[in-house]
Formats: structure tokens, C-alpha cells, sequence
């Protein structure tokens, strides 16, 4: 039966091996170890090339004389030989164990300690013991095996026609060297099996000791915080100046304490629902003929009826429809009606003409159709009026019209209906940085337009409607410049500056000329000058009762409190980011001040970065 020879290579591991006896296409494949072969030293190796030979059907034969070789092949009973010539045969011990012990009093002899022998003999049997679970079993057919195994071996011995005898051995030198090699083999079983028997310990334990320097770290670089709480003494000071407002930007003039007025204003479109209240007939005019008179000088004149000119009968008034003239040229008395009087007469009395002219009533009515009358009627010239045929035509026709009085009554209503709210939405508009003054608020609202319109009809079922713009203003000032005037007129000392300054208001606010005059009063708290960039400055890197003791020594401040993060933080941490500065201010009476300001880490740290800028 043909055979394939294998020979390992020093650097060939397990898996290397195992892939060279599966691609090997012979039944027997011998295995030749080169002289420094490691990996055939492992009893787990060992089994797995034995099982790999199973699987494959395939008879594995090592050709070796390393006795731990051998050795280890007799615990799964894999046929070894000495060369190549030399027929296979598979080593006779008892059992697995025995191996193992006879090995270990091999190893140990040269120690001279038979108790340290029986020890290692013991941790020997563990070790294989483990190494047979790990298996799984795979020797439980070993019988099986060897007759085939056996089978395989004498083909082999066949084919190379050599001599079955196995020669071991004998030199003194090469057992002391095999004892020593078993011995640190052992050695580093030893330490494979601690190594897997605590290998979750040292996992767990691992995991520990890094969460441990996590914490570490994070207690000791990244929890450390301070706050700092600074307390200020401040006075408080009255301020009293006369100041006058102008309402063009160019005059302005803070220095001098001229401020410009400037109008905030509000509009909204309001409309509102109202009765109509005024009457109007919509009936035909009346018509009719009257008669004049008119008298003029002997000497001669004229009289002129302009059209449209009015005449009244009893509160009625009828107007002229076209124009009429009435003259007399002193010579032709045939004009005259009265032409027959005597020379005297008709010199007193001059010449009286008589004529006609068409009228019309000024308005529509029943009332308009007056009968003849020839006494009542009234005019703006010196005429006398009759007639001499009743006036008629004249019809009724009553509906119902906006008057201008109702367009006047629904404004005032959208003024004081919406004064409130317009004045709410006026002031709500304007920041907290202008100053406003509420005796300049005016309301006003524009021409109104109704719909329908003035002396319109009002339909039957229709609500006459007025739709106008109202406008709310009032005029501000920009405390800024306020409080920057304040602080030129507080004369302040060098170590000292503003806290606080309360809203300022005025007082005796009158119009002049242009703009107004008042006198501007408030009152501020002022106290020493000290910086979130002073404090930061003394406080980093010192113990936290440390910086009580020499922030009390800057002038100004009465008390301070500090309060770190966590309990074990007992120094102030260097990086500023993570202190916190908050200058708070006590007045006169020692009262805490409402306006207090408390400052989180960023801002601080932007503030000491200004600071250092300017």
C-alpha cells in the first residue's frame, strides 16, 4: 500500500498540519517532527491529529524518536516508528494515566524527590484529566482504533520490508537533556492550566482595575468644581439733575444732559357697529308759478331774479328756475303798471313792474303743495310775492340715512372702546431699555369711512358699519444714556463703581419750545471694585479655606462662601471653567439687594476673558 510522507516545518502549527494530512490523497501518511517540534509536544495536538485521521480515514504514522512524542502517542494510541525503513507500531501502556505518571517519575528522578515527584505526578493527572474533557471523549473507541491502526501498521512494515524492532535510546546524556525538556513542559502546562482555571477572575478583575482608573480620573480631573459666593457692601446715593428733552436726534447732547424724544406708535384698524338715526324724504318736489312785483325809481333800474334764488312761505322754501329781469329806463312808462297815476304820485311811488316766474320746492314732500296766496311770502330782494295758482307735485317718500352726527358718536365709541388695549399693546412693544413717558401717550384716530355713507339709505335689514385707523403714541428716551449721565455726575472715586441704579423717572415734565424740561432723579448703590477676574485670580489653586481668608482682605467685601462640587474636592480647580464667580451686594442696612446678578462658570470665564482684553 503506497504511503505519503509529510515532513513538518518548524514554523508549521496545528492547523497547518491538520490541512496537509486532509489534502494528502494516500491511506497511511507519515508524519516526520523536525527537531524542534513544538507543536507535537501538546497531548491536545496530538488527539487532534489522531482525530483528523479518523475522520479522513486515514492512518496516521509519526516517525520519530522523541520519547515525549512517543510518549504522548501512547495515550491515544497513534502508531509511531523510528525511520522510514522501520515498521509502524503503536506504544503498549496500560493507560492514559499511566503514561502521564510514568513520564512525571521520568522528569522528576533527576530531582532526587520522591514527595515533589508525587505532586507533580498529581497535577500531571489534572492536567491530562482536563486535557481529556476538552476532547470530548475522543478516545472511548480507542480499541476500535488500534486493531486498525494495526491493520495499517502491517501494510506499512510490507511495503518498506524493514525491521520492526523499535530501538530507544540509551545514552545518559540524552535522558538527563528529555528530563529536563519534560520537566519545563510541565512547567508550562502548569501555567496554561492556572491560566484557564482563573481565567474569568483575571477577565473580571481587569475590567475592574480599569473602571477603578476611570473613576479615578474622573473624580480627581473632571468633578472638581467650586462655587464661590462673594458678598459686597454697598451705599446707597440720591441723584437729582435738570435735564431737557429735544425732539430732533442732531441736538442731542447726553454730556450736556440734552436727551432726543423719540415717538414709539402703535396703529390698528378698528371698526365698529352703529344705528343710523336721521331721516330723509325721498319723495318728488313740488312746482308752481309766482307772481312779482317790482318797483323801481322813476329815474329807471332794473331788478334781477337770479336762478335759484328763494322764496319762503311759512317755513317752505321754493326756488327760482330760471333767471328773471326787471327794468325800467325812466322814459317808457308802458312797462309801468302803474302808468295812469298822476306826475307826483308816480314820482313817489316810481314804476312798479309786474311778472312771472317758475318755481320748484327746495325739498321733496305733501307738505310742499301750498293753494294761492298772495300774502306770507318772503325774499332776500325787494320784491312782493304772490300766487296766483296753488303749488303742486309734491309726494312723501321717508327713509332712513346715516347722518354725519352718527359717524361722530360710532368714533368716540372705537376711541374709548379700544384706548385700553391700544395703550396695553403700545407699551408692551417697547424693551425695558427705553424710558417711557406716559404723559405723552395720546390716542387719535384717522377719518373714519362708513359704510353705508352719509345721507346714504340704509337698507332694511342692514347695520350701518364705521371702519377708522387708530393710532396710540407715546414718546420714550433711552436709559442708557440715562444711566451713563448718571454715572458722569456721581463723581466716583477711583476704587469705587455702580452696583445698581433704579429705574429713573422725571419729575415737573413740561413742555419748551420744541421739546420738554424736567428734572431727572433715581438713586444707585455704589461700593468698592471688584472683578470676577480679581477673584478668579486669587481663588485658583488654593485650598477652599484658603481663598475666605484672602478675598476678605480686598477692601469691599464682607463675606464669602465657597462650595465644592463634591466632598473630597477640597482645592480650587485651575481651569476656570469649572469656578464659578457670584458677586452678590448687601446695601446700607446689610439687606440683601433684589437686582442681584449670579453668574454661571461660562459667563464668568467670558467676563474675565473681556476683562483681559480691554
Amino acid at each position: 500500500m503506497n504511503k505519503d510522507v509529510i515532513y513538518i516545518e518548524a514554523e508549521d502549527d496545528i492547523t497547518d498540519i491538520i490541512t496537509k494530512v486532509e489534502k494528502s490523497k494516500e491511506k497511511i501518511v507519515a508524519l516526520v517532527p523536525p527537531k524542534k517540534a513544538g507543536v507535537f509536544r501538546s497531548v491536545v495536538n496530538i488527539k487532534l491529529i489522531a482525530k483528523v485521521g479518523a475522520t479522513n480515514e486515514k492512518t496516521i504514522v509519526l516517525v520519530t524518536t522523541d520519547p515525549s512524542i512517543v510518549r504522548l502517542a501512547a495515550t491515544v494510541k497513534l502508531p509511531v516508528t523510528k525511520n522510514l525503513q522501520s515498521a509502524p507500531m503503536i506504544p503498549t501502556i496500560d493507560s492514559a494515566d499511566d503514561v502521564a505518571k510514568a513520564e512525571l517519575v521520568e522528569v522528576v528522578e533527576p530531582a532526587g524527590s520522591d514527595d515533589e515527584g508525587a505532586d507533580e505526578s498529581k497535577e500531571a493527572d489534572d492536567v491530562n484529566k482536563n486535557d481529556n474533557e476538552e476532547t470530548g471523549g475522543e478516545e472511548q473507541n480507542s480499541e476500535e482504533e488500534t486493531n486498525e491502526d494495526a491493520e495499517d501498521d502491517e501494510d506499512l512494515a510490507s511495503s518498506d520490508g524493514s525491521d520492526k524492532d523499535e530501538e530507544e535510546p540509551d545514552d545518559e546524556d540524552k535522558k538527563k537533556t528529555n528530563a529536563k525538556n519534560k520537566e519545563k513542559k510541565k512547567s508550562k502546562e502548569k501555567k496554561g492550566g492556572w491560566i484557564k482555571a482563573h481565567k474569568k477572575r483575571l477577565i473580571f478583575g481587569s475590567v475592574g482595575l480599569i473602571a477603578l482608573i476611570g473613576v479615578l480620573v474622573w473624580a480627581l480631573v473632571f468633578a472638581p468644581a467650586v462655587d464661590i459666593t462673594v458678598w459686597i457692601q454697598t451705599e446707597n446715593k440720591r441723584f437729582s439733575e435738570a435735564v431737557s428733552f429735544v425732539n430732533n436726534l442732531s441736538e442731542e447732547n447726553a454730556a450736556e444732559g440734552k436727551f432726543y424724544l423719540e415717538e414709539k406708535k402703535i396703529e390698528s384698524v378698528q371698526e365698529v357697529k352703529f344705528e343710523a338715526t336721521g331721516q330723509k324724504n325721498r319723495g318728488e318736489r313740488a312746482t308752481g308759478e309766482l307772481a312779482i312785483m317790482a318797483t323801481i325809481s322813476h329815474k329807471g333800474g332794473a331788478k334781477v331774479i337770479n336762478a335759484g334764488e328763494i322764496f319762503t312761505n311759512n317755513g317752505l322754501s321754493f326756488a327760482a328756475d330760471k333767471s328773471l329781469t326787471l327794468s325800467f329806463d325812466g322814459e317808457d312808462t308802458s312797462v309801468c303798471a302803474n302808468e295812469d297815476d298822476k306826475v307826483k304820485e308816480f314820482k313817489e311811488k316810481g314804476c312798479q313792474i309786474y311778472a312771472k316766474i317758475k318755481v320748484t320746492a327746495t325739498a321733496p314732500g305733501s307738505a310742499y303743495n301750498i293753494g294761492p296766496t298772495n300774502f306770507g311770502w318772503t325774499t332776500v330782494s325787494d320784491l312782493v310775492v304772490s300766487s296766483d295758482t296753488a303749488m303742486s307735485g309734491g309726494t312723501d317718500d321717508i327713509v332712513t340715512v346715516v347722518q354725519q352726527s352718527d359717524i361722530i358718536k360710532a368714533k368716540e365709541q372705537i376711541a374709548s372702546a379700544n384706548e385700553a388695549e391700544n395703550k396695553e399693546k403700545l407699551l408692551s412693544s417697547i424693551n425695558d431699555d427705553l424710558m417711557v413717558l406716559e404723559s405723552t401717550l395720546q390716542q387719535s384716530t384717522s377719518e373714519a369711512v362708513a359704510t353705508p355713507g352719509v345721507d346714504e339709505e340704509v337698507k332694511e335689514g342692514v347695520t350701518p358699519v364705521l371702519k377708522a385707523t387708530t393710532t396710540a403714541s407715546v414718546l420714550v428716551i433711552d436709559k442708557t444714556k440715562l444711566k451713563e449721565f448718571i454715572t458722569a455726575k456721581a463723581n466716583l472715586g477711583e476704587n469705587q463703581k455702580i452696583y445698581e441704579i433704579e429705574d429713573p423717572f422725571l419729575e415737573g415734565l413740561s413742555s419748551s419750545g420744541s421739546g420738554y424740561i424736567a428734572r431727572l432723579k433715581t438713586s444707585y448703590s455704589i461700593g468698592p471694585k471688584v472683578s470676577n477676574k480679581e477673584v478668579l485670580e486669587l481663588a485658583v489653586g488654593k485650598g477652599i479655606g484658603e481663598i475666605q481668608h484672602d478675598l476678605k482682605e480686598i477692601p469691599g467685601i464682607v463675606s464669602v462662601e465657597s462650595k465644592a462640587s463634591y466632598p473630597w474636592v477640597m482645592t480650587v480647580p485651575k481651569d476656570i471653567n469649572k469656578v464659578s464667580v457670584d458677586i452678590k451686594v448687601k446695601d446700607s442696612s446689610g439687606k440683601q439687594n433684589a437686582q442681584e446678578k449670579t453668574e454661571t462658570k461660562e459667563e464668568s470665564s467670558e467676563e474675565t476673558e473681556q476683562e483681559s482684553k480691554e
